[in-house]
């Protein structure tokens, strides 16, 4: 994400989930299973990004992505890399699987202090929801975003209140996920 300082990502993400940390061991891998991985914590946020690029580059109407600390993926296997300059001349490298040439994650020349995972990649997706949506006026026109998910037309600038906007979106749904009682 263009524009985070490691201040802020790091500060305000992760700081911000001090009380949720656990001992996670969240597992993933590529499609042929010559890379592995688990995700030792949280991710500071799930975003959907919308733009032409992540349309490309997925062949769908958007890609998902997690961002984390780089210190929370422990990975087994050989990765390949290859670069892209976004609009705004930021230099993103993917990483992807050898063999198979999936995409586990990838990193910003401007923000190396995080890394951006492939949701998809992971064994159970059944969790995985997007905490802000990026990139909305390019958004196909049949794809339904829900009404309270946070929503930017372009890439913010203020990347803090994207972080912000997740975390309290993330905090009402645990608020509004209080058990019923069994009648």
């Amino acid at each position: 994400m263009q524009g985070m300082s490691k201040h802020t990502t790091l500060e305000q993400g992760l700081g911000a989930q001090e009380g949720e940390k656990m001992n996670l061991q969240i597992k993933g891998s590529c499609q042929c299973g010559s890379i592995n991985y688990v995700l030792n914590d949280h991710p500071i946020l799930t975003y959907a990004c919308h733009c032409s690029d992540c349309q490309k580059r997925t062949g769908s109407a958007f890609s998902l992505g997690m961002i984390i600390s780089p210190s929370t993926l422990a990975l087994e296997g050989k990765l390949t890399s290859w670069e892209r300059v976004s609009d705004t001349g930021n230099i993103n490298t993917r990483y992807s699987c050898e063999r198979c040439g999936n995409i586990i994650y990838g990193v910003g020349s401007l923000t190396p202090e995080i890394f951006k995972l492939q949701p998809g990649t992971l064994n159970d997706t059944s969790e995985v929801l997007p905490e802000v949506h990026l990139w909305t006026k390019r958004a196909q026109k049949w794809v339904s975003l829900d009404s309270d998910t946070p929503k930017y037309e372009e890439q913010p600038e203020d990347s803090a209140g994207i972080i912000t906007a997740a975390l309290q979106y993330r905090e009402s749904l645990r608020n509004s996920s209080v058990p019923k009682a069994r009648s």
